[in-house]
């Protein structure tokens, strides 16, 4: 006895499965993340944001790639930046204090002088790229 074979015909799938586990996994991921806010650095906003302006210039603070500090072009240390930080900032709180580190300068010496510059009192700290080592080929 023979048995005729029925053709199977193509299972049909359809697509909301597929949309509900994608929706599933969205509220997964958006009720597992963290929403904290991380702690922001001390840093001064960027200039031109239109808010008010200090009446002493800023202090230009540059970092050399061998380590060598200098306070407005004058050479100095550590302790020197600390003094004057301290006596600036009791002159004017909202002192802003611009630090220039060179290119290849080690990372760990801009993060020591602005603890010492933050220990001193400052509150106004701006890090930025040392203007004289930008290479107009890089516009």
């Amino acid at each position: 006895m023979r048995l005729a074979i029925r053709p199977r015909r193509a299972a049909f799938m359809g697509l909301t499965p597929l949309i509900d586990m994608i929706f599933l996994l969205l509220l997964f991921f958006l009720l597992g993340s963290d929403f904290v806010t991380y702690g922001q650095s001390r840093l001064a906003p960027p200039r031109g944001t239109g808010g008010e302006s200090s009446a002493a210039p800023p202090v230009l603070i540059t970092l050399s790639e061998t380590g060598a500090l200098s306070w407005n072009g004058a050479p100095a240390n550590a302790a020197f930046l600390s003094r004057e930080t301290t006596r600036l900032v009791a002159l004017n709180e909202e002192q802003t204090m611009v630090l220039m580190p060179a290119g290849a300068a080690n990372i760990q010496q801009v993060s020591d002088i602005m603890d010492v510059l933050h220990h001193a009192g400052a509150r106004s700290i701006t890090l930025e790229r040392d203007v004289f080592e930008i290479d107009l080929a890089d516009f």
